[in-house]
């Protein structure tokens, strides 16, 4: 499986405080069957950490993984936050994507704008995709399940989180989650971990509840395909 929103980097923010921390969470994530994971940390335009503090966490990381012989593959992403300063830094093409690809993760306030239809079109016409991350757990979303289906309508993609699947942020959010995943409005699923505790880095529940849901083939697309096409740039279309 293919985790693409993970913040597995250390000291660089709400993540893991010391590599040891890293460590652990990468061999709890190979323990379930994830083979690559891409590091995610949030990032908002114009501020710490930069892409390059990104780019360099992600290759210290790396060469640890390498050298306790973890097969686990990481790649630089972030969880990008939505700010009036995101939009210029899409018009000069300077925002962090998953592995280099056109596709990025777009966190969303509590409260959505009123422009938001502007954020998808600067974003089309620079020829970047966002990847809306948890949306199941969106104040705004929750409470008015039918803004998502604007969203859809409009062609966007939505990752949701591995525990509000399984329940673990409440019933409510797991309710949503599973809605979203039978109308086809699930894109991926990723983790969104921050640590080895509470927050893990574990798809495998998350697989076995979905594949309660959906036929196996549905199941994989949203786990290992489009996670993979994502990782090699290849197209993607919402449901």
């Amino acid at each position: 499986m293919i985790d693409i929103h993970c913040h597995i980097l250390p000291q660089i923010d709400d993540g893991p405080g010391d590599t040891e921390t890293s460590m652990r969470m990468a061999e709890i994530a190979v323990s379930d069957g994830i083979t690559h994971m891409v590091a995610t940390p949030h990032f908002t335009y114009n501020e710490k950490p930069t892409t390059v503090d990104i780019s360099r966490g992600v290759n210290s990381l790396g060469d640890e993984f390498d050298g306790a012989g973890l097969p686990l593959r990481l790649l630089s992403g972030a969880d990008v936050r939505l700010t009036y300063e995101l939009l210029g830094g899409m018009e000069r093409r300077d925002i962090p994507t998953i592995n280099g690809s056109r596709y990025f993760l777009l966190e969303l306030p509590a409260i959505l704008p009123p422009n938001l239809g502007r954020v998808f079109s600067t974003a089309d016409s620079n020829g970047y995709v966002p990847i809306i991350t948890h949306p199941e757990r969106n104040y705004t979303l929750l409470s008015s399940p039918a803004k998502l289906e604007t969203l859809r309508r409009g062609g966007v993609l939505f990752q949701l989180t591995a525990m509000s699947v399984t329940g673990e942020f409440g019933e409510e959010i797991k309710q949503l989650s599973h809605m979203l995943i039978r109308r086809g409005y699930a894109d991926f699923i990723a983790t969104d971990a921050h640590d080895p505790l509470v927050r893990v880095p574990v798809l495998s529940r998350a697989y076995k509840a979905i594949s309660r849901l959906l036929d196996r083939k549905r199941t994989d697309r949203i786990l290992v395909g489009n996670p993979a096409d994502v990782l090699a740039d290849r197209e993607i279309r919402a449901d």
